[in-house]
Protein backbone atom coordinates (compact mmCIF):
# COMPACT_ATOMS: atom_id res chain seq x y z
CA UNK A 1 0.00 0.00 0.00
CA UNK A 2 2.99 2.25 0.91
CA UNK A 3 4.38 1.86 -2.82
CA UNK A 4 1.26 2.40 -4.79
CA UNK A 5 0.58 5.77 -2.55
CA UNK A 6 4.53 6.66 -3.56
CA UNK A 7 3.45 5.86 -7.16
CA UNK A 8 0.12 8.02 -7.00
CA UNK A 9 2.57 10.79 -5.03
CA UNK A 10 5.09 10.31 -7.72
CA UNK A 11 2.80 11.19 -10.72
CA UNK A 12 1.24 14.37 -8.95
CA UNK A 13 4.45 15.59 -8.42
CA UNK A 14 5.52 14.91 -11.65
CA UNK A 15 1.94 17.14 -12.84
CA UNK A 16 2.93 19.59 -10.51
CA UNK A 17 6.23 19.97 -11.24
CA UNK A 18 6.84 20.18 -14.89
CA UNK A 19 5.14 23.01 -16.25
CA UNK A 20 5.14 21.86 -20.01
CA UNK A 21 3.49 23.72 -22.60
CA UNK A 22 2.81 22.42 -26.19
CA UNK A 23 4.77 24.13 -28.88
CA UNK A 24 2.55 25.95 -31.15
CA UNK A 25 4.43 26.81 -33.72
CA UNK A 26 5.98 23.49 -34.27
CA UNK A 27 3.15 21.32 -33.36
CA UNK A 28 0.27 23.26 -35.26
CA UNK A 29 -1.95 21.18 -37.69
CA UNK A 30 -4.68 22.53 -39.57
CA UNK A 31 -7.22 22.54 -36.78
CA UNK A 32 -4.63 24.22 -34.66
CA UNK A 33 -4.05 21.62 -32.30
CA UNK A 34 -0.74 21.10 -30.56
CA UNK A 35 1.76 18.07 -29.99
CA UNK A 36 1.91 16.60 -27.09
CA UNK A 37 5.08 17.11 -24.63
CA UNK A 38 7.29 13.96 -25.14
CA UNK A 39 10.64 12.70 -24.15
CA UNK A 40 12.14 11.16 -27.10
CA UNK A 41 15.16 9.45 -25.88
CA UNK A 42 16.91 9.27 -22.61
CA UNK A 43 20.43 7.82 -22.46
CA UNK A 44 22.27 7.16 -19.64
CA UNK A 45 25.83 6.56 -18.28
CA UNK A 46 26.38 4.79 -15.38
CA UNK A 47 30.00 4.34 -14.12
CA UNK A 48 30.22 2.06 -10.64
CA UNK A 49 33.51 3.76 -8.66
CA UNK A 50 35.13 0.56 -6.17
CA UNK A 51 33.81 2.68 -3.38
CA UNK A 52 30.31 2.29 -4.22
CA UNK A 53 29.77 5.63 -5.87
CA UNK A 54 27.83 6.08 -8.94
CA UNK A 55 28.71 8.72 -11.53
CA UNK A 56 26.08 9.17 -13.62
CA UNK A 57 26.17 11.25 -17.22
CA UNK A 58 22.18 11.63 -18.70
CA UNK A 59 21.27 12.79 -21.82
CA UNK A 60 17.48 13.70 -22.19
CA UNK A 61 16.13 14.75 -25.97
CA UNK A 62 12.93 16.71 -25.33
CA UNK A 63 10.00 17.91 -27.69
CA UNK A 64 7.81 20.04 -27.38
CA UNK A 65 8.60 20.88 -23.56
CA UNK A 66 7.88 24.89 -22.38
CA UNK A 67 8.43 25.97 -19.06
CA UNK A 68 9.96 24.06 -16.01
CA UNK A 69 11.44 20.44 -16.27
CA UNK A 70 11.39 18.11 -13.23
CA UNK A 71 12.63 14.67 -13.09
CA UNK A 72 12.27 12.71 -10.49
CA UNK A 73 14.63 9.69 -8.51
CA UNK A 74 14.02 7.58 -6.52
CA UNK A 75 16.71 8.43 -3.17
CA UNK A 76 15.32 6.66 0.12
CA UNK A 77 14.10 2.60 -0.10
CA UNK A 78 12.02 1.53 2.59
CA UNK A 79 13.14 -2.28 3.93
CA UNK A 80 12.58 -4.35 6.84
CA UNK A 81 13.22 -3.73 10.56
CA UNK A 82 12.19 0.36 9.99
CA UNK A 83 15.61 0.63 8.05
CA UNK A 84 15.49 2.93 5.45
CA UNK A 85 18.30 3.13 2.62
CA UNK A 86 19.23 6.82 1.68
CA UNK A 87 20.93 7.56 -1.98
CA UNK A 88 22.60 11.16 -1.73
CA UNK A 89 22.81 13.38 -4.85
CA UNK A 90 25.46 15.86 -5.43
CA UNK A 91 27.98 17.85 -7.76
CA UNK A 92 24.95 18.38 -10.01
CA UNK A 93 25.33 19.80 -13.18
CA UNK A 94 22.94 20.33 -16.37
CA UNK A 95 23.79 21.96 -19.47
CA UNK A 96 21.46 22.83 -22.66
CA UNK A 97 23.35 23.36 -25.59
CA UNK A 98 26.46 23.05 -24.04
CA UNK A 99 25.91 26.30 -21.35
CA UNK A 100 24.89 25.79 -17.66
CA UNK A 101 21.59 25.75 -16.68
CA UNK A 102 19.89 26.46 -13.01
CA UNK A 103 18.30 23.37 -11.36
CA UNK A 104 16.35 23.38 -8.28
CA UNK A 105 17.27 20.12 -5.74
CA UNK A 106 14.97 19.51 -3.47
CA UNK A 107 14.06 16.05 -1.32
CA UNK A 108 10.52 15.07 -0.40
CA UNK A 109 10.00 11.94 1.47
CA UNK A 110 10.96 8.88 -0.73
CA UNK A 111 12.33 10.86 -3.63
CA UNK A 112 14.41 14.15 -4.70
CA UNK A 113 13.48 16.17 -7.13
CA UNK A 114 15.72 18.41 -9.98
CA UNK A 115 13.52 20.84 -11.06
CA UNK A 116 15.48 23.09 -14.57
CA UNK A 117 13.41 26.09 -15.33
CA UNK A 118 13.15 28.23 -18.40
CA UNK A 119 12.72 25.34 -20.79
CA UNK A 120 11.19 26.50 -24.09
CA UNK A 121 10.73 24.54 -27.36
CA UNK A 122 14.13 25.37 -28.84
CA UNK A 123 15.35 23.67 -25.98
CA UNK A 124 15.78 20.04 -27.58
CA UNK A 125 18.54 18.48 -25.33
CA UNK A 126 19.55 18.39 -21.65
CA UNK A 127 22.53 17.29 -19.77
CA UNK A 128 22.57 16.06 -16.59
CA UNK A 129 25.36 14.69 -14.75
CA UNK A 130 25.87 13.91 -11.65
CA UNK A 131 26.80 11.63 -8.35
CA UNK A 132 25.03 8.74 -6.46
CA UNK A 133 26.50 8.04 -3.01
CA UNK A 134 24.23 5.05 -1.30
CA UNK A 135 23.31 3.33 -4.02
CA UNK A 136 25.14 0.00 -3.01
CA UNK A 137 23.96 -2.39 -1.13
CA UNK A 138 25.29 -5.49 1.06
CA UNK A 139 23.17 -8.89 -0.19
CA UNK A 140 23.95 -11.88 0.38
CA UNK A 141 26.75 -13.09 -2.19
CA UNK A 142 27.97 -9.31 -2.16
CA UNK A 143 27.22 -6.50 -3.18
CA UNK A 144 24.20 -4.89 -5.18
CA UNK A 145 23.17 -1.27 -6.92
CA UNK A 146 19.67 -0.30 -6.81
CA UNK A 147 19.12 2.70 -8.93
CA UNK A 148 15.92 3.94 -10.43
CA UNK A 149 16.36 7.76 -11.96
CA UNK A 150 13.74 7.37 -13.77
CA UNK A 151 10.61 8.28 -11.59
CA UNK A 152 7.38 9.83 -11.95
CA UNK A 153 7.95 11.50 -15.24
CA UNK A 154 4.76 13.58 -16.10
CA UNK A 155 5.38 12.90 -19.69
CA UNK A 156 6.03 9.35 -21.60
CA UNK A 157 9.73 8.67 -22.53
CA UNK A 158 9.38 7.18 -26.08
CA UNK A 159 12.97 5.42 -25.41
CA UNK A 160 15.01 4.79 -22.26
CA UNK A 161 18.64 3.00 -22.92
CA UNK A 162 21.22 2.79 -19.77
CA UNK A 163 24.44 1.13 -19.75
CA UNK A 164 26.83 0.48 -16.52
CA UNK A 165 30.07 0.72 -16.77
CA UNK A 166 31.31 -1.66 -14.38
CA UNK A 167 33.77 -4.58 -13.02
CA UNK A 168 32.69 -8.15 -13.15
CA UNK A 169 28.64 -8.41 -12.73
CA UNK A 170 27.10 -11.41 -11.18
CA UNK A 171 23.16 -10.56 -12.16
CA UNK A 172 20.93 -7.57 -13.35
CA UNK A 173 17.31 -7.10 -12.93
CA UNK A 174 15.12 -4.65 -14.30
CA UNK A 175 11.52 -3.45 -13.73
CA UNK A 176 8.93 -0.84 -15.43
CA UNK A 177 5.93 0.74 -14.49
CA UNK A 178 3.92 1.33 -11.29
CA UNK A 179 6.61 2.06 -8.26
CA UNK A 180 5.94 -1.85 -7.10
CA UNK A 181 5.67 -3.02 -10.50
CA UNK A 182 7.14 -6.53 -11.20
CA UNK A 183 7.05 -6.17 -15.19
CA UNK A 184 10.24 -7.05 -16.45
CA UNK A 185 12.21 -4.04 -18.73
CA UNK A 186 12.52 -4.31 -22.50
CA UNK A 187 15.80 -5.53 -22.07
CA UNK A 188 18.08 -6.48 -19.31
CA UNK A 189 21.65 -7.81 -20.44
CA UNK A 190 25.38 -8.57 -19.32
CA UNK A 191 26.68 -7.16 -22.48
CA UNK A 192 29.96 -9.33 -23.53
CA UNK A 193 31.78 -5.96 -24.35
CA UNK A 194 30.24 -3.49 -22.41
CA UNK A 195 28.71 -3.39 -19.28
CA UNK A 196 24.98 -4.42 -18.18
CA UNK A 197 22.51 -2.67 -20.40
CA UNK A 198 18.87 -2.01 -19.67
CA UNK A 199 16.22 -0.49 -22.43
CA UNK A 200 12.64 0.58 -21.65
CA UNK A 201 10.14 1.71 -24.73
CA UNK A 202 7.20 3.68 -24.37
CA UNK A 203 7.20 4.52 -20.72
CA UNK A 204 3.87 5.75 -19.51
CA UNK A 205 3.49 9.44 -17.58
CA UNK A 206 4.31 8.49 -13.92
CA UNK A 207 6.09 5.71 -13.83
CA UNK A 208 9.30 3.99 -12.92
CA UNK A 209 12.28 2.30 -13.94
CA UNK A 210 14.05 0.69 -11.27
CA UNK A 211 17.44 -0.96 -11.79
CA UNK A 212 19.39 -3.60 -9.88
CA UNK A 213 23.17 -4.80 -11.05
CA UNK A 214 24.83 -7.36 -8.76
CA UNK A 215 28.54 -7.41 -7.60
CA UNK A 216 30.81 -10.19 -6.08
CA UNK A 217 32.29 -10.26 -3.21
CA UNK A 218 35.13 -7.70 -3.39
CA UNK A 219 34.27 -5.60 -6.15
CA UNK A 220 32.85 -2.92 -5.36
CA UNK A 221 32.27 -1.67 -2.26
CA UNK A 222 29.26 -1.52 -0.16
CA UNK A 223 28.17 2.40 0.59
CA UNK A 224 24.66 2.16 2.20
CA UNK A 225 22.85 5.12 4.13
CA UNK A 226 21.05 3.58 6.67
CA UNK A 227 18.29 5.70 8.71
CA UNK A 228 15.70 4.14 10.75
CA UNK A 229 12.44 5.12 11.00
CA UNK A 230 11.19 6.60 13.91
CA UNK A 231 8.33 3.97 15.16
CA UNK A 232 6.75 2.56 18.57
CA UNK A 233 8.94 -0.60 18.20
CA UNK A 234 11.98 1.04 17.44
CA UNK A 235 11.66 3.67 19.71
CA UNK A 236 11.51 0.73 22.59
CA UNK A 237 13.47 -1.51 21.17
CA UNK A 238 14.27 -4.60 22.58
CA UNK A 239 17.50 -5.51 20.58
CA UNK A 240 20.50 -7.06 22.56
CA UNK A 241 22.01 -3.84 24.11
CA UNK A 242 18.56 -1.58 25.00
CA UNK A 243 16.84 -5.26 26.68
CA UNK A 244 19.94 -5.58 28.52
CA UNK A 245 20.79 -2.54 29.68
CA UNK A 246 17.32 -1.91 30.75
CA UNK A 247 17.36 -5.62 32.60
CA UNK A 248 20.16 -4.34 34.43
CA UNK A 249 18.88 -1.08 35.37
CA UNK A 250 15.84 -2.56 36.65
CA UNK A 251 17.45 -5.41 38.57
CA UNK A 252 20.16 -2.56 40.17
CA UNK A 253 17.45 -0.67 41.29
CA UNK A 254 15.45 -3.34 43.26
CA UNK A 255 18.59 -4.31 44.49
CA UNK A 256 19.24 -1.03 45.90
CA UNK A 257 15.37 -0.32 47.20
CA UNK A 258 15.83 -3.79 48.88
CA UNK A 259 19.71 -2.74 50.83
CA UNK A 260 17.79 0.32 51.38
CA UNK A 261 14.63 -0.73 53.06
CA UNK A 262 17.17 -3.12 55.14
CA UNK A 263 19.89 -0.50 56.01
CA UNK A 264 17.45 2.26 56.63
CA UNK A 265 13.57 1.36 56.62
CA UNK A 266 13.58 -1.70 58.70
CA UNK A 267 12.35 -1.64 62.57
CA UNK A 268 15.12 -2.22 64.61
CA UNK A 269 13.25 -4.22 66.80
CA UNK A 270 11.70 -7.70 66.97
CA UNK A 271 7.73 -7.74 66.24
CA UNK A 272 7.48 -11.16 67.46
CA UNK A 273 8.72 -10.03 71.17
CA UNK A 274 5.53 -10.08 73.76
CA UNK A 275 6.69 -8.32 77.34
CA UNK A 276 4.35 -9.15 80.32
CA UNK A 277 2.16 -6.11 80.85
CA UNK A 278 -1.27 -5.20 81.81
CA UNK A 279 -3.44 -1.82 81.93
CA UNK A 280 -4.84 -3.08 85.60
CA UNK A 281 -2.57 -3.17 88.70
CA UNK A 282 -3.58 -4.63 92.22
CA UNK A 283 -2.93 -1.04 94.50
CA UNK A 284 -1.97 -1.12 98.30
CA UNK A 285 -5.96 -0.89 99.26
CA UNK A 286 -6.73 -4.10 97.16
CA UNK A 287 -8.18 -1.76 94.78
CA UNK A 288 -7.79 -2.16 91.06
CA UNK A 289 -5.60 0.53 89.50
CA UNK A 290 -5.77 1.57 86.04
CA UNK A 291 -2.39 1.95 85.53
CA UNK A 292 -0.96 1.23 81.58
CA UNK A 293 2.80 0.78 81.08
CA UNK A 294 5.11 3.49 80.46
CA UNK A 295 2.20 5.45 80.80
CA UNK A 296 1.35 4.72 77.22
CA UNK A 297 -1.65 6.78 75.69
CA UNK A 298 -4.33 5.52 73.20
CA UNK A 299 -3.21 8.24 70.45
CA UNK A 300 0.62 7.29 70.91
CA UNK A 301 -0.12 3.68 71.04
CA UNK A 302 -1.92 3.91 67.34
CA UNK A 303 0.99 5.80 66.30
CA UNK A 304 3.44 3.38 67.36
CA UNK A 305 2.37 0.55 65.64
CA UNK A 306 1.35 2.03 62.39
CA UNK A 307 4.07 5.25 62.15
CA UNK A 308 0.64 7.60 61.01
CA UNK A 309 -1.44 9.39 62.82
CA UNK A 310 -4.78 8.04 61.61
CA UNK A 311 -8.41 9.54 62.67
CA UNK A 312 -9.04 6.74 64.63
CA UNK A 313 -6.10 7.82 66.48
CA UNK A 314 -7.47 11.37 67.56
CA UNK A 315 -10.94 9.78 67.90
CA UNK A 316 -10.10 7.46 70.70
CA UNK A 317 -7.74 10.35 72.69
CA UNK A 318 -10.69 12.56 73.12
CA UNK A 319 -12.81 9.70 74.17
CA UNK A 320 -9.86 9.12 76.10
CA UNK A 321 -9.58 12.75 77.80
CA UNK A 322 -13.65 12.21 78.11
CA UNK A 323 -12.65 8.96 80.15
CA UNK A 324 -9.85 10.81 82.50
CA UNK A 325 -12.04 13.65 83.49
CA UNK A 326 -10.98 16.55 81.23
CA UNK A 327 -14.04 16.47 78.76
CA UNK A 328 -17.91 15.38 79.06
CA UNK A 329 -19.62 14.18 76.11
CA UNK A 330 -23.23 14.92 76.03
CA UNK A 331 -25.54 13.50 73.65
CA UNK A 332 -28.19 15.90 72.43
CA UNK A 333 -31.70 15.10 71.92
CA UNK A 334 -33.28 14.09 68.96
CA UNK A 335 -36.01 16.30 67.78
CA UNK A 336 -37.46 13.42 65.21
CA UNK A 337 -36.39 9.85 64.84
CA UNK A 338 -35.10 11.09 61.59
CA UNK A 339 -33.04 13.73 63.05
CA UNK A 340 -29.04 13.59 62.54
CA UNK A 341 -26.95 12.91 65.74
CA UNK A 342 -25.06 15.96 67.69
CA UNK A 343 -22.81 15.75 71.16
CA UNK A 344 -21.69 18.50 72.81
CA UNK A 345 -18.52 18.68 73.96
CA UNK A 346 -17.87 20.13 77.40
CA UNK A 347 -14.94 21.36 79.01
CA UNK A 348 -14.44 20.17 82.91
CA UNK A 349 -13.44 22.83 84.63
CA UNK A 350 -12.33 21.29 87.67
CA UNK A 351 -10.35 17.99 85.62
CA UNK A 352 -7.94 16.16 87.58
CA UNK A 353 -4.44 17.62 88.07
CA UNK A 354 -2.64 14.76 86.06
CA UNK A 355 0.02 16.29 83.40
CA UNK A 356 -1.24 16.29 80.21
CA UNK A 357 1.23 15.36 76.97
CA UNK A 358 1.49 18.32 74.46
CA UNK A 359 -0.42 16.65 71.90
CA UNK A 360 -3.46 16.69 74.51
CA UNK A 361 -3.12 19.81 75.49
CA UNK A 362 -2.69 21.15 71.78
CA UNK A 363 -5.98 19.10 70.81
CA UNK A 364 -8.03 20.35 73.42
CA UNK A 365 -7.23 24.00 72.63
CA UNK A 366 -7.97 23.24 68.90
CA UNK A 367 -11.32 21.74 70.02
CA UNK A 368 -12.41 24.49 72.22
CA UNK A 369 -10.49 27.55 71.69
CA UNK A 370 -11.41 30.32 74.09
CA UNK A 371 -15.26 28.94 74.78
CA UNK A 372 -15.87 26.28 77.40
CA UNK A 373 -18.24 24.06 75.28
CA UNK A 374 -19.36 23.15 71.97
CA UNK A 375 -21.08 21.13 69.17
CA UNK A 376 -19.69 18.15 67.12
CA UNK A 377 -20.95 19.55 63.77
CA UNK A 378 -19.39 22.87 64.67
CA UNK A 379 -16.02 21.24 64.93
CA UNK A 380 -15.04 21.24 61.39
CA UNK A 381 -12.97 24.72 60.48
CA UNK A 382 -11.37 25.40 63.76
CA UNK A 383 -10.16 22.09 64.24
CA UNK A 384 -8.89 20.98 60.62
CA UNK A 385 -7.21 24.35 61.14
CA UNK A 386 -5.48 23.26 64.07
CA UNK A 387 -5.09 19.52 63.17
CA UNK A 388 -1.70 19.65 61.60
CA UNK A 389 -0.77 21.37 65.12
CA UNK A 390 -1.96 18.27 66.86
CA UNK A 391 -0.31 15.63 64.57
CA UNK A 392 2.76 17.73 64.71
CA UNK A 393 2.66 17.42 68.62
CA UNK A 394 1.97 13.96 68.65
CA UNK A 395 4.85 13.01 66.24
CA UNK A 396 7.06 15.18 68.35
CA UNK A 397 6.09 13.41 71.24
CA UNK A 398 7.14 9.55 70.15
CA UNK A 399 10.06 11.23 69.06
CA UNK A 400 11.22 12.13 72.23
CA UNK A 401 9.89 8.98 73.65
CA UNK A 402 12.98 7.47 71.46
CA UNK A 403 10.58 5.21 69.99
CA UNK A 404 11.84 6.79 66.36
CA UNK A 405 15.18 8.24 65.19
CA UNK A 406 13.47 11.04 63.37
CA UNK A 407 9.73 11.88 62.73
CA UNK A 408 8.01 9.54 60.59
CA UNK A 409 5.68 11.63 58.33
CA UNK A 410 9.04 13.54 57.53
CA UNK A 411 11.03 10.79 56.76
CA UNK A 412 7.85 9.45 54.39
CA UNK A 413 7.40 12.71 52.78
CA UNK A 414 11.13 12.96 52.34
CA UNK A 415 11.26 9.13 50.35
CA UNK A 416 7.83 10.49 48.14
CA UNK A 417 9.73 13.88 47.25
CA UNK A 418 12.68 11.47 45.56
CA UNK A 419 10.37 8.96 44.23
CA UNK A 420 8.33 11.44 42.59
CA UNK A 421 11.18 13.02 41.57
CA UNK A 422 12.97 9.99 40.64
CA UNK A 423 9.43 8.53 38.73
CA UNK A 424 9.06 12.46 37.04
CA UNK A 425 12.96 12.06 35.54
CA UNK A 426 12.05 8.67 34.09
CA UNK A 427 8.51 9.63 32.46
CA UNK A 428 10.67 12.88 30.88
CA UNK A 429 13.58 10.36 29.65
CA UNK A 430 11.00 7.79 28.61
CA UNK A 431 9.75 10.36 26.21
CA UNK A 432 13.24 12.02 24.97
CA UNK A 433 14.43 8.82 24.63
CA UNK A 434 11.53 7.14 22.53
CA UNK A 435 11.27 10.10 20.21
CA UNK A 436 15.36 10.56 19.68
CA UNK A 437 16.53 6.96 19.90
CA UNK A 438 15.92 3.39 20.17
CA UNK A 439 16.32 3.62 23.93
CA UNK A 440 13.28 4.05 25.53
CA UNK A 441 13.19 1.07 27.70
CA UNK A 442 15.62 1.79 29.73
CA UNK A 443 13.14 5.39 30.37
CA UNK A 444 10.64 2.68 31.20
CA UNK A 445 13.51 1.13 33.59
CA UNK A 446 14.00 4.33 35.25
CA UNK A 447 10.33 5.35 35.83
CA UNK A 448 9.35 1.69 37.38
CA UNK A 449 12.43 2.25 40.10
CA UNK A 450 11.07 5.47 40.85
CA UNK A 451 7.67 3.93 41.61
CA UNK A 452 9.90 1.60 43.41
CA UNK A 453 10.87 3.98 45.60
CA UNK A 454 7.50 5.60 46.11
CA UNK A 455 6.37 2.21 47.12
CA UNK A 456 9.48 1.84 49.31
CA UNK A 457 9.27 5.01 51.17
CA UNK A 458 5.97 4.29 53.11
CA UNK A 459 7.71 1.63 55.07
CA UNK A 460 10.77 3.75 55.19
CA UNK A 461 10.10 4.79 58.76
CA UNK A 462 12.27 2.40 61.46
CA UNK A 463 11.40 2.20 65.16
CA UNK A 464 14.30 2.47 67.38
CA UNK A 465 15.25 -0.15 69.62
CA UNK A 466 13.60 1.93 72.39
CA UNK A 467 10.13 1.09 70.81
CA UNK A 468 11.16 -2.61 71.05
CA UNK A 469 10.09 -3.09 74.70
CA UNK A 470 6.58 -0.39 74.43
CA UNK A 471 5.47 -2.96 71.23
CA UNK A 472 6.03 -6.07 73.18
CA UNK A 473 3.82 -4.05 76.07
CA UNK A 474 1.62 -2.98 73.25
CA UNK A 475 1.05 -6.72 72.06
CA UNK A 476 0.36 -8.28 75.59
CA UNK A 477 -2.20 -5.87 76.01
CA UNK A 478 -3.74 -6.09 72.70
CA UNK A 479 -4.42 -9.60 73.75
CA UNK A 480 -6.06 -8.77 77.52
CA UNK A 481 -8.40 -6.22 75.60
CA UNK A 482 -9.75 -9.23 73.24
CA UNK A 483 -9.50 -12.39 75.57
CA UNK A 484 -9.80 -11.12 79.33
CA UNK A 485 -13.25 -11.90 81.31
CA UNK A 486 -14.38 -8.69 81.93
CA UNK A 487 -16.75 -10.17 84.36
CA UNK A 488 -13.60 -10.51 86.68
CA UNK A 489 -13.02 -6.86 87.19
CA UNK A 490 -14.55 -5.71 90.81
CA UNK A 491 -18.35 -4.56 90.66
CA UNK A 492 -18.14 -1.26 92.19
CA UNK A 493 -14.66 -0.58 89.55
CA UNK A 494 -16.20 -2.19 86.76
CA UNK A 495 -17.42 0.75 85.01
CA UNK A 496 -14.87 3.13 86.21
CA UNK A 497 -12.23 0.64 84.43
CA UNK A 498 -14.08 -0.67 81.17
CA UNK A 499 -14.53 2.85 80.64
CA UNK A 500 -10.75 3.64 80.82
CA UNK A 501 -9.73 0.60 79.02
CA UNK A 502 -12.38 1.92 75.76
CA UNK A 503 -10.02 4.46 74.30
CA UNK A 504 -7.24 1.57 73.88
CA UNK A 505 -9.53 -1.31 72.71
CA UNK A 506 -10.92 1.60 69.91
CA UNK A 507 -7.20 1.75 68.86
CA UNK A 508 -6.28 -2.08 69.35
CA UNK A 509 -9.29 -3.75 68.99
CA UNK A 510 -12.27 -4.98 71.04
CA UNK A 511 -14.22 -2.11 71.71
CA UNK A 512 -17.25 -4.08 71.17
CA UNK A 513 -16.46 -6.23 74.35
CA UNK A 514 -15.36 -3.26 76.24
CA UNK A 515 -19.03 -1.09 75.35
CA UNK A 516 -20.99 -4.71 76.12
CA UNK A 517 -19.35 -4.59 79.71
CA UNK A 518 -20.23 -0.97 79.66
CA UNK A 519 -23.93 -1.87 79.06
CA UNK A 520 -24.10 -4.90 81.01
CA UNK A 521 -23.77 -2.68 84.25
CA UNK A 522 -27.06 -1.07 84.02
CA UNK A 523 -29.17 -3.14 86.62
CA UNK A 524 -32.16 -0.98 85.60
CA UNK A 525 -32.66 -1.70 81.92
CA UNK A 526 -36.50 -0.40 82.08
CA UNK A 527 -35.55 2.75 83.50
CA UNK A 528 -34.03 5.63 82.06
CA UNK A 529 -30.01 6.24 82.54
CA UNK A 530 -28.41 8.87 82.52
CA UNK A 531 -25.19 7.78 81.61
CA UNK A 532 -21.81 7.94 83.13
CA UNK A 533 -19.47 10.79 84.06
CA UNK A 534 -18.12 11.04 81.07
CA UNK A 535 -20.82 10.66 78.61
CA UNK A 536 -24.28 11.53 79.12
CA UNK A 537 -27.56 11.19 76.98
CA UNK A 538 -30.31 12.73 76.11
CA UNK A 539 -33.83 12.33 77.75
CA UNK A 540 -35.21 8.54 77.37
CA UNK A 541 -31.98 7.28 76.93
CA UNK A 542 -30.61 3.90 78.16
CA UNK A 543 -27.81 2.46 78.60
CA UNK A 544 -28.45 0.01 75.68
CA UNK A 545 -28.21 3.00 73.28
CA UNK A 546 -24.29 3.50 74.15
CA UNK A 547 -23.31 1.06 71.17
CA UNK A 548 -25.14 2.88 68.75
CA UNK A 549 -24.44 6.17 69.89
CA UNK A 550 -20.57 5.44 70.86
CA UNK A 551 -20.70 4.50 66.85
CA UNK A 552 -22.34 7.58 65.65
CA UNK A 553 -20.08 9.41 67.71
CA UNK A 554 -17.07 8.23 66.60
CA UNK A 555 -18.10 8.60 62.72
CA UNK A 556 -19.17 12.13 62.68
CA UNK A 557 -15.87 13.35 65.00
CA UNK A 558 -14.01 11.33 62.05
CA UNK A 559 -16.03 13.51 59.94
CA UNK A 560 -15.84 16.98 61.85
CA UNK A 561 -11.79 16.52 62.06
CA UNK A 562 -10.95 15.05 58.34
CA UNK A 563 -13.65 15.89 55.96
CA UNK A 564 -12.47 17.77 53.38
Amino acid sequence: MRLRLLGLSLCALGLLGLSAVPAGAAGTSGSGAAADPVVTNYDSQVRVERDGLLRVAETWKLSNVNGTFTRFIVTRDHLPDDIDHVQEIGDLQVKAGGQDKKADVKTDGDVTSIAVPGIDSGTTELDFSYTVKGAVATVLDGTEVRFAPLTGISIPIQQANVVYSVPEVSHVSCFAGPIDSNIPCTLAQIGETSGPTFQQTNLPPGNTVRMAVGFPKGQIAANSIVEYRHTFKRAFSTDAAQLITALAVLLLGALALFALYRLRGRDQVDPRRVVPASLFSLGTDARINFSPPSDLRPGEVGTLIDERIDPVDVTATIIDLAVRGHITIIEQEHNTEYSRPDWELRRVSNAPSEELQRYENVLIRAIFGDADSVLVSELGRQVRANLEQVQDALYDGVVKRGWFSERPDRTRSLWATIGIATTVVGVIATVLLALLSTWGLLGIAITLVGIGLLVVGRYMPAKAPAAGRVLGQVAAIRGELLEMDVSELPTDQHAELCSRALPYAVVLGGSERWIDALVATDTTPDQEDEGFTWYRGPRGWHLQYLPDSLRNLTTNLTGALFAR
